[in-house]
């Protein structure tokens, strides 16, 4: 057997020390001072780390990657998935990235950088980064990326920090705040803010279609339901991080049992979505490499707070405290994950449990008949969208009906599911987020501005928003924590939706290939694995 093992805990003592990293061109290795203007933007000291190219035979075979769904989209700013992103990363760039060890941003397309003041910044990008079209990039693409974002409403909460912007020469340009901003940089790196050609987006080119971004592979070839197709980009601007291998292969395989023997017969080296009841089989397998770590996916339930009966704070408290969390992460995950009660990701500093209330079917059937609330009233449908979710609801809708609640369990796809979310058509729902921090993820999920996009849940709550927002406006660190501590303790009281766990990370591989370690957030590097020879 060949395993990595199950790496560390994340903490948020260890892995997140701070909102924002450094913030020096990669190549600097020392810790940098920060600057008055850097602390007014959220940004601490660290120590950036340059890549060190990694050994291996260098560009030739393919690999193939199978995942369990579809990716609703391709292209940046046009879905909320994290599936998608990992595509997005394979065929785009920001101008900055997040560093692979801690998921701090480090500059990317981003040469360097200056403060002008508190609320603007000066970005200038590396001269010769080629797009795959063959179009230089320059700040005028970058102008044009951050106007043609915003056009869609799935990434908008991570565009609204940069206010304004303004080409300063052909490859420089400034962004503005309008007011100290702690997650410019941060935003800067997420995929709803990369980078297209200026010159395809006013031709009205189609990147729902063919996307074309300026990433280390080039999309080639989607067949829906079946696979994709990307090729390694020979003049990729970072020669650091060019692609080890010619192309990858990626396969949509639904059945878990189906991937699992696909990895173990050659057909696929490498599996996104894991089955764990295979884990053990495939551990012990010579040919096979198995990494677990915890994650920084939340995964919960999104209760639509504008219709009834989700507009009733003390229906939604009930449910909350009818749900068995351990249940649904034994059935469902094999438990393969950690069990929450908080409206948050816990892994974060700021975070809090204040608020919440324990698994209690009894004080949920006595709050309903407390409030005058028929649990018959309260019928509902749950969408899930994937066969963990389908086991998940499933203890749900047990629990639920221990309360005199009838679900009933509606399964779509992920593309039906966006499209029902962001129209405001469901009762209730899975989902998930990984953010970066949690002013990002209580920003993105849980304020008034972002409801139908990513406040899917259409929680509509003032007090709220405002100390959301004067969180992420707030330098002074420990205030800051204060803030959101606060934040939480409302959010938890609220429950505009309920956390059912945080994820655990697994991915299974062929042991010839050479991989990164699994990123807090999922993410793959997948222009970094490499076949021994």
């Amino acid at each position: 057997m060949k395993r990595k093992g199950i790496l560390f805990m994340l903490s948020a003592g260890v892995l997140f020390a701070g909102l924002l990293g450094a913030c020096a061109p990669a190549d600097q290795i020392q810790t940098l001072p920060v600057t008055p203007q850097q602390q007014a933007a959220g940004i601490t000291a660290a120590t950036p780390v340059s890549p060190e190219p990694l050994p291996g035979a260098g560009p030739g075979r393919r690999v193939t990657i199978v995942s369990m769904s579809e990716m609703p989209a391709i292209t940046p700013a046009r879905h909320g998935s994290l599936l998608s992103q990992h595509v997005n990363e394979m065929t785009h760039a920001g101008l900055f990235r997040l560093r692979y060890e801690d998921m701090a941003p480090i500059p990317n397309l981003v040469s360097d950088w200056r403060a002008v003041s508190d609320i603007l910044f000066e970005f200038t990008i590396h001269e010769g980064i080629l797009f795959h079209n063959g179009d230089e990039m320059t700040a005028y693409d970058i102008a044009a990326s951050l106007e043609y974002n915003r056009l869609y409403p799935d990434s908008r909460a991570f565009q609204g920090s940069a206010v304004d912007w303004e080409v300063v020469d052909r490859y420089t340009i400034r962004i503005g705040t309008g007011t100290p901003n702690a997650l410019l940089i941060n935003d800067l790196a997420h995929h709803g803010n990369f980078i297209h050609p200026k010159s395809l987006i006013d031709a009205g080119h189609d990147f729902m279609v063919h996307p074309v971004g300026a990433g280390p592979f080039a999309f080639d070839e989607w067949r829906h339901g079946d696979f994709l197709n990307f090729l390694a980009f020979e003049k990729y601007f970072d020669t650091e991080r060019s692609p080890r291998v010619e192309y990858i292969h990626w396969r949509i395989i639904p059945e878990g049992a189906s991937r699992t023997i696909a990895l173990e017969t050659g057909e696929v080296d490498y599996v996104i979505d894991v089955a764990f009841p295979d884990v053990p089989r495939m551990e012990a397998n010579p040919d096979i490499t198995v990494i677990q770590r915890r994650g920084a996916t939340f995964q919960y339930f999104i209760m639509n707070n504008s219709r009834p009966p989700f507009d009733n704070v003390y229906v939604r408290r009930a449910i909350d405290m009818a749900l068995d969390r351990e249940a649904m992460v034994m059935a469902s995950l094999d438990g393969f994950g950690v069990p929450i009660r908080t409206t948050m990701p816990p892994i974060f500093p700021g975070s809090t449990e204040e608020g919440t209330r324990a698994f209690d079917p009894a004080a949920a059937r006595a709050l309903l008949i407390e409030q005058g609330i028929p649990p018959a009233d309260l019928n509902f449908e749950l969408l899930a969208f994937d066969e963990q979710q389908r086991r998940r609801a499933e203890v749900a809708q047990a629990n639920l009906a221990d309360i005199g609640i009838t679900v009933s369990i509606v399964m779509i796809d992920f593309t039906a599911w966006m499209t029902l979310t962001l129209e405001d058509a469901f009762d209730m729902s899975f989902a998930n987020f990984t953010p970066p921090n949690l002013p990002t993820f209580m920003r993105s999920t849980m304020s008034i501005p972002f409801i139908n996009g990513q406040n899917r849940a259409r929680i509509y709550n003032q007090e709220l928003t405002d100390l959301i927002f004067e969180s992420i406006a707030t330098i002074n660190e420990s205030e800051r924590i204060a803030i959101l501590e606060e934040a939480g303790r409302i959010a938890n009281e609220y429950v505009g939706h309920i956390g059912t766990n945080m994820n655990m990370l697994i991915r299974a591989f062929n042991a010839n290939l050479i991989v990164p370690e699994l990123a807090a957030n999922g993410a793959m590097h997948i222009n970094m694995m490499y076949w021994l020879d």
